[in-house]
Formats: structure tokens, C-alpha cells, sequence
């Protein structure tokens, strides 16, 4: 049986494997390496009460400690319009409750910490809605155990580059199996399906549920750098154990530049999304 890890979706997964075991942490005597989680988020049909942003440092190779919170950096968020500042709540949460996430806007992020400026933007594109969704219970196979699926048809909108992204919940908690397949099938773009209409798509298949569950299904659209950094992100993690959280701040690198010191990079990815969800509760 396949071990499953349950996500919170306010932290960052962990990530280790050979060649980038050292992705959230550092010689000892190196400085710390500012790490950013989060992204402005569209959800119409379950708006979020605010946006949020998390910030941390990585960890000293021999430290036995846990990656540290950033409690004294100034962050403030762009929409092309109005610069909204994020306030620090606890353990490196900075929120915001005013900023539109609206759709062709163009976010930047700037975090001034330790006498060091951070820059980074994503564009918020608007996400194909669904056209059903709903579960079906399948049998055992080779590869899979018998449960029921949560699976959703969609039109993809003709002639426009899409890119997609996939998160499925199971009793409020959000899942993924590290897998090296979530590559090919968390995130997407439609050049293979430009304009067609799917159906009894899967948007992680390594989540079974029960009768009686409670499924949320979500569809993400995104931008094509965003897409490219989660696909080398779970290819990267796609081994490895504990994951915790959305996806997270790896080697990979960034869209955000630190304009001061450029060669002390920042890890993680500012994305800006729009969000089609629908729940269900599964039953016979």
C-alpha cells in the first residue's frame, strides 16, 4: 500500500533527495537563504478571507533546529495599480485582507529583509471552468487500489495557451503522493487538447475516497513559468518522503531577484491563480 501523507495548505513541504539535499539548508557559518511561500489566489466560489504570504530562512547543514521564521521583513504586494503592505501575524505569516486577486493583473512582490531587496511577478490568467464533476468507484487494478475517484469534465477555451494545475482535498486536507508522475499529472498545459471539451478527468489519482468523504476539486490556472517551475518542482520530489503543504521552495530557481545582492538567491515562487472549485460529499 502506498504510504499518503496529508497537506496543510499554510506550509511548505519539505524536500530532500541526493542531488538537492541541500535545498533548505546550508553550511554551516553560510548565511541564511531567505525561503518565500505563497501567491495571490482568484477563488470565486470560496473566496479566501485573506492572501498570504510565508517567509523563512534555510538551516545550517549540522543544525538540528527547524528552518526559522522571518518575523521582521516588509512585504508589500503590487497589482499594477496599488501597493498593498502584508502584515505579520505569527511564525512568519504575513497577510493582507484588501488586495483584489483580479484577473489579467500582473503581480510583483517586494521583500526588503536584512538590508537586501527582493522582486518578483506572476500573472493572473483565468482558469477554464468545470462542466461536471462528480465520483466514480473503480476496482482494483495492478496500480491502483478499489475505491471511488473524484473526476471532472472541462472545456479548454479555444485558442488561448493554457496551462493547469490540480489539487484535490479529502476531509478538508489537501494531498499529495510523492510520485514521479505528479509531473505528468498534477500540472498541464493544453497543447494536446487546445479548445476540446475533457471528460472524467482524474486531477490526482493517487487520492481514494470513501463513502461519506468530503472531496473538494480544484483547478488552477497558471502561468507557463509557473507551470515550468512545478514541473521541474515534482520532478525533483517526486521520491522523496514527507511532503507537507503546497508546493515547495526548492533549488530550482525563482522568479523573484534579489536586486542587492543577486547571487544570494531566494527560494520559492511568487504565482498569481485563478481557481475553479467544487466540492462533493462521495456516496453510492
Amino acid at each position: 500500500m502506498k504510504r499518503v501523507f496529508l497537506l496543510t495548505m499554510v506550509l511548505s513541504f519539505s524536500v530532500a533527495c541526493e542531488t538537492d539535499v541541500t535545498d533548505e539548508i546550508t553550511l554551516n557559518g553560510e548565511t541564511p537563504r531567505l525561503v518565500m511561500e505563497g501567491g495571490i489566489e482568484r477563488n470565486t466560489n470560496n473566496p479566501l478571507p485573506a492572501q498570504s504570504i510565508q517567509l523563512s530562512t534555510t538551516i545550517g547543514f549540522l543544525d538540528d533546529n527547524q528552518p526559522q521564521p522571518v518575523e521582521n521583513a516588509v512585504v508589500n504586494i503590487n497589482d499594477g495599480i496599488l501597493d498593498y503592505v502584508f502584515e505579520h501575524t505569527q511564525e512568519g505569516l504575513y497577510i493582507n485582507e484588501e488586495i483584489p486577486a483580479e484577473l489579467n493583473r500582473t503581480y510583483t512582490i517586494t521583500i526588503q529583509w536584512n538590508g537586501e531587496t527582493y522582486v518578483g511577478s506572476d500573472s493572473l490568467n483565468e482558469v477554464a471552468p468545470f462542466d461536471d464533476v462528480y465520483s466514480e468507484f473503480e476496482e482494483e487494478t495492478l496500480i491502483t487500489e478499489e475505491g471511488y475517484f473524484v473526476k471532472f469534465d472541462s472545456t479548454d477555451p479555444v485558442n488561448i495557451e493554457n496551462f493547469y494545475y490540480y489539487r484535490a482535498f479529502r476531509n478538508g486536507e489537501f494531498i499529495i503522493v510523492p510520485d514521479p508522475g505528479n509531473s505528468a499529472t498534477l500540472v498541464e498545459s493544453d497543447e494536446f487538447f487546445d479548445g476540446q471539451q475533457r471528460f472524467g478527468v482524474n486531477p490526482n489519482e493517487e487520492v481514494i475516497y470513501e463513502i461519506g468523504d468530503a472531496a473538494i476539486v480544484q483547478q488552477l490556472g497558471i502561468s507557463d513559468e509557473y507551470h515550468n517551475y512545478l514541473l521541474q518542482l515534482f520532478e525533483q520530489t517526486g521520491n522523496q518522503i514527507p511532503i507537507i503543504g503546497n508546493p515547495p521552495p526548492a533549488s530550482i530557481r525563482s522568479n523573484i531577484v534579489n536586486v542587492t545582492v543577486p547571487n544570494n538567491r531566494i527560494l520559492g515562487f511568487l504565482y498569481a491563480a485563478d481557481v475553479e472549485e467544487e466540492s462533493l460529499l462521495i456516496a453510492e
